[in-house]
């Protein structure tokens, strides 16, 4: 029986064993990658429903956010292996795949908690009056929006959705407009303030529930301890026509002046500026009487009878 030549030679059996872990290590790689792609096969772009349109659903987004970079960080990896080289074409245009990918969810994100916080301010007849331009440019995105969530709404697999012609361009001119909307928005609220220095006290949120409902002026009675400290509510009749204003501790002083929210015309810091006035007025008024009833009655019921800033002023 002849033996093989060379089988037995030291330098031969180096060679066999750095073939055989070169190509192991080869083997390694290229089920790493087959794994990624296994994994990515059941993830879905999931949306949950918002308002007749679609959001992303938060949960699917972190898990997703988490995939990708496990993903990234083994593909970079893998990429600096020495034997890799066989599938570097494969592993690059993997790796550009999850990084376009994570550019566009990031965007994505973004572009959505903007929507969110815009859309119900733009709902708003109130709003989209006083600032057209910036309404049409929200009605636009608003458009290209609910398009592509009901596109993705139609298809969530994430591998399809990460082919998706155009996404990030969309995605990217969207946010760009909507920072747009919310410059001119924040314009809006700061020329807000600067006709009625009190809504500073209030965050852009809660002065957004004001002006978006500028025909009901009974909006503002949440937000009043805020914009007068002694003021908790203001009394309203029927008509919502202001007579009146509470204190926290249930004191009422009757304004010297009745004031008509309407004849504002939609003005919230017109008739509020007016409320700042009467206010004022109204508490000299009852200073006064109080202190001329002071000579009237014993001071125990003069102290029943008048409001605690009327008696400590007078006393």
């Amino acid at each position: 029986m002849t033996r093989a030549v060379g089988y037995d030679d030291p330098k031969v059996l180096q060679k066999l064993d750095e073939i055989s872990d070169r190509a192991s290590k080869e083997y390694s790689n290229e089920r790493a990658i087959r794994k990624m792609y296994a994994d990515w096969e059941p993830t879905e772009f999931a949306v949950k429903e918002y308002k007749g349109t679609f959001i992303l659903d938060g949960e699917a987004v972190e898990n997703n956010q988490a995939l990708l970079d496990d993903h990234l960080i083994k593909t970079q990896g893998m990429k600096g292996s020495p034997f890799a080289q066989v599938f570097i074409e494969e592993i690059t245009k993997w790796e550009n795949q999850l990084l376009t990918t994570q550019e566009n969810l990031d965007q994505w994100v973004r572009v959505q908690a903007v929507w969110l916080y815009l859309e119900p301010v733009f709902s708003s007849e109130d709003i989209l009056k006083q600032m057209p331009v910036e309404g049409n440019i929200f009605r636009q995105v608003d458009n290209s929006w609910k398009q592509l969530m009901q596109q993705i709404y139609e298809n969530t697999r994430a591998l399809d959705v990460m082919k998706l012609e155009g996404l990030g361009k969309i995605l990217i001119e969207a946010h760009k407009k909507l920072e747009e909307v919310q410059k001119g928005l924040n314009n809006y609220l700061e020329g807000k303030r600067g006709l009625f220095p009190r809504f500073c006290f209030l965050s852009d949120g809660e002065l957004l529930e004001i002006l978006s409902e500028t025909k009901e002026p009974l909006k503002v009675q949440p937000h009043l301890k805020k914009c007068f400290e002694g003021i908790a509510a203001l009394e309203f009749d029927d008509e919502k026509k202001i007579h009146g204003m509470y204190s926290s501790e249930d004191e009422y002083v009757p304004f010297v002046t009745e004031i008509d929210p309407n004849a504002s015309k939609g003005n919230v810091e017109d008739w509020l500026c007016k409320v700042e006035d009467v206010m004022l007025r109204s508490v000299k008024d009852i200073i006064e009487k109080s202190l001329k009833d002071y000579t009237n009655k014993e001071r125990d019921k003069w102290i029943t009878t008048w409001q605690g800033q009327a008696v400590l002023c007078v006393s």
